[in-house]
C-alpha cells in the first residue's frame, strides 16, 4: 500500500495517517484469504467483507460527556 510517491519521499511504509484504511484493506484481504482456504469461522460468510469488518473496528468518535444545558427561567447559563 506504499504508493510511489511516498517511494520517492523515502517512505517505505504508507502514512500514519492513513493507518486506519491501511489496517482495514489488510483485514479484507485475510478475510478474503481466510474464506477461499476455509480457514474463517464467522458464517456465513459476510458478502461485503469491508463493509463487515468496518463494523466491527473500534470507533474513535466519543459521544460528548459534556451534560446539555438548559436555560431555566430566572437563571443565565453562559
Amino acid at each position: 500500500m506504499v504508493t510511489r510517491e511516498h517511494l520517492a519521499e523515502g517512505r517505505v511504509y504508507p502514512s500514519l495517517a492513513d493507518i486506519r484504511e491501511v489496517s482495514t484493506n489488510i483485514a479484507i484481504h485475510l478475510a478474503e484469504f481466510a474464506y477461499r482456504n476455509r480457514l474463517a469461522f464467522h458464517f456465513p460468510e459476510p458478502a461485503d467483507k469491508g463493509k463487515f469488518i468496518r463494523s466491527h473496528q473500534y470507533n474513535i468518535d466519543y459521544e460528548t460527556y459534556v451534560p446539555a444545558l438548559y436555560n431555566w427561567p430566572g437563571h443565565n447559563v453562559v
